[in-house]
């Protein structure tokens, strides 16, 4: 016998009170009722929401400026850059309208289009939308690094 069975002995086993009397002074409470007794609370009022906005303002930053150099190895990626190839690049998207503060996001696709006179690259990301097959426009200026990631088909068909 263990010890919280010793010490309980005499109660372990007794069944629920059948005096009818019991019943009046304290009524059987609904299970309803019953079940908010057991539902979890927040013993620190607010901590999840100030987490939160803790974790959203680290994410945030403000956009990084390239030095020449980064920006010299930046361009010259960007000279390499084909059509059909496997790409993931690292970019600043701005949640203000200055455009000065926001979020870096890496996105890997197939590049579907590559304009240098309006300098943005297209990626096709391959998730499906109700319009079709997602594509990010992504402008040159925001750009803060590319990687390859190799080349599809296509990039073959088209190369020149």
């Amino acid at each position: 016998m263990t010890l919280a069975e010793e010490k309980y002995k005499d109660i372990i086993h007794r069944s629920w009170p059948a005096d009818p009397s019991i019943f009046r002074k304290h009524p059987r409470m609904a299970l309803d009722e019953r079940a908010k007794i057991f539902a979890p609370f927040a013993a620190l009022r607010g901590h999840s929401d100030r987490l939160s906005k803790e974790t959203e303002r680290l994410l945030r930053s403000s956009r990084i400026c390239l030095s020449d150099e980064e920006a010299a190895v930046l361009s010259d990626k960007l000279l390499q850059v084909k059509r059909g190839m496997i790409l993931t690049v690292t970019y600043f998207m701005p949640d203000t309208p200055d455009g000065d503060v926001g979020y870096y996001v890496s996105q890997t696709g197939r590049v579907s289009a590559f304009d240098t006179i309006f300098r943005t690259i297209q990626l096709s990301t391959g998730e499906q939308s109700e319009k079709g097959e997602v594509i990010k426009e992504i402008k040159f200026d925001d750009l803060l690094d590319i990687t390859d990631c190799g080349t599809s088909e296509e990039a073959d068909l088209h190369s020149d």
